[in-house]
């Protein structure tokens, strides 16, 4: 819908952002690139429109650094070039140095950015930075939605949990795909995966897509363990018909459709579970 919309309104730098958004998020950068670069025409000012860009043209790191001129504060630009400049190893580059310096900016806002964008581009292994860019940001579910799924990933559940309580914006993305890292690791997988279905319906793109596969397929598991063979089969009809026929986690499900099968009895009822 939205690449049929800005071919029929050239003239829209807002309409063509949100095609390169759209293709970018579909794994689509090739495709992207050109209504990035339109919207960037467009609309030169646009931080939206450059992030666009500099996201299409990821695989070519120097081509994202040649706007490094454009760019003087931080956020998702910032993050940009400094992920290709680490993509070219050049650990000692302005923008690297630059979010290193703003993480210790007396501008609590400025340095919650830096230290978001550097626990990123850290592999997401140093806990620190993103418990301080939600210490300096109190308010933004954004920060607080990535602490608790980083300290959910260093089994620090009790206080994932407790940080995730402070969450309340039940209508956003980030929300709803925290609780579902957070009920999975307390174990309470039924909920985490209808958490994860509000998430992708959200936001249809790849990422959620394989999301929610692996959750339904790997709680149909627990189910024909634990024997409810017929619970478990719609769950993986539903992973089954998810995003596309040839991903990972369909075929996986279609592979234990079959299996289940084989163990029907003459009566309709599932035998025993294998």
């Amino acid at each position: 819908m939205y690449v049929s919309e800005a071919q029929a309104d050239p003239s829209s730098w807002w309409k063509h952002y949100r095609a390169a958004w759209c293709l970018n998020r579909l794994d689509q950068p090739d495709s992207a690139r050109c209504y990035a670069r339109r919207a960037f025409y467009l609309a030169p000012g646009e931080e939206k429109a450059l992030s666009e860009l500099m996201r299409s043209l990821a695989s070519e790191p120097e081509s994202v650094l040649t706007y490094s001129h454009l760019v003087s504060g931080g956020g998702v630009c910032r993050y940009r070039l400094a992920r290709a400049e680490l993509d070219l190893n050049r650990y000692a580059e302005s923008s690297i140095q630059w979010l290193t310096e703003a993480s210790a900016n007396s501008d609590s806002a400025k340095a919650a950015d830096a230290c978001c964008w550097l626990w990123i581009l850290t592999g997401r292994s140093d806990l620190e930075l993103i418990e301080k860019a939600s210490a300096l940001a109190p308010d933004e579910e954004f920060y607080r939605g990535m602490l608790v799924e980083a300290l959910v990933d260093s089994e620090k559940i009790e206080r994932a949990a407790s940080e995730f309580e402070r969450m309340t914006d039940r209508s956003s993305f980030s929300y709803w795909s925290t609780a579902s890292e957070l009920h999975w690791a307390e174990g309470l997988h039924d909920l985490s995966v209808d958490d994860c279905r509000k998430a992708f319906n959200m936001r249809q793109i790849p990422s959620t897509a394989a999301d929610l596969g692996w959750r339904l397929y790997f709680r149909s598991r627990e189910l024909i363990e634990a024997g409810s063979m017929q619970k478990a089969e719609i769950l993986l009809r539903e992973c089954s018909g998810l995003w596309s026929a040839e991903s990972s986690w369909a075929l996986r499900a279609d592979s234990l459709i079959n299996s289940l099968n084989e163990f029907t009895s003459v009566n309709g009822d599932y035998g025993e579970p294998f």
